[in-house]
């Protein structure tokens, strides 16, 4: 019976081990790993409703009797069109590319810089967790004396649960990606002072 007791402590005492000294390596290894794959699943999806879409119409451009600019729109209906798209495209993919359980080799759990990436894999589950969620942002740049750059930027925000035998970790990615920039002419000045 003590030989029992004596052998079940170890055991935890080992397992408690593995889990305090291997746990952050396969950790920081499978985050950067889900990392990727999440980046590579929206950039995919956006990749691929661009392809179907022209984004030069997504803005209104004003102009007054004289000809010149007076102002700057954007279609807040294609945009959220375009936003609800990709974010739903971006959930497909990533639940494909999870439905593949991730992979750390067995010389990753060593921690060992040299034995890191080699050997069999052992497999670990990713669940994706909560939603894409998509966001615009407009900004106005100058460009020159009478230039102003207009910008429409698309960021979408991911969160990915990683499920490993000693816990759970969210890994958050958030991609910027450029839809549309325009240039804006100005009249030239008459005096520039500076």
């Amino acid at each position: 019976m003590r030989k029992i007791i004596a052998i079940l402590i170890i055991s935890m005492a080992l397992v408690s081990l593995f889990a305090f000294l291997v746990n952050p390596v396969v950790v920081s290894y499978s985050a950067v790993k889900v990392h990727a794959m999440t980046v590579q699943a929206v950039n995919r999806a956006i990749g691929e409703i661009m392809h179907a879409r022209m984004f030069s119409d997504l803005t209104v451009v004003g102009y007054g009797d004289d000809g010149r600019i007076t102002s700057v729109q954007t279609d807040t209906i294609k945009m959220n069109d375009i936003s609800g798209k990709i974010a739903l495209s971006s959930q497909s993919h990533i639940a494909d590319i999870t439905k593949a359980r991730l992979g750390v080799p067995v010389g990753t759990f060593t921690g060992l810089p040299i034995l890191s990436g080699r050997g069999f894999k052992i497999p670990l589950r990713v669940i994706p967790v909560g939603a894409v969620y998509c966001s615009f942002s407009t900004d106005f740049i100058g460009g020159g004396i009478n230039q102003t750059v207009h910008r429409i930027v698309l960021t979408a925000r991911t969160t990915v649960s990683l499920i490993m035998p000693f816990g759970t970790r969210n890994i958050n990615s958030e991609i910027d990606v450029l839809l549309c920039e325009n240039l804006i002419i100005g009249e030239v000045p008459k005096i520039l002072i500076q």
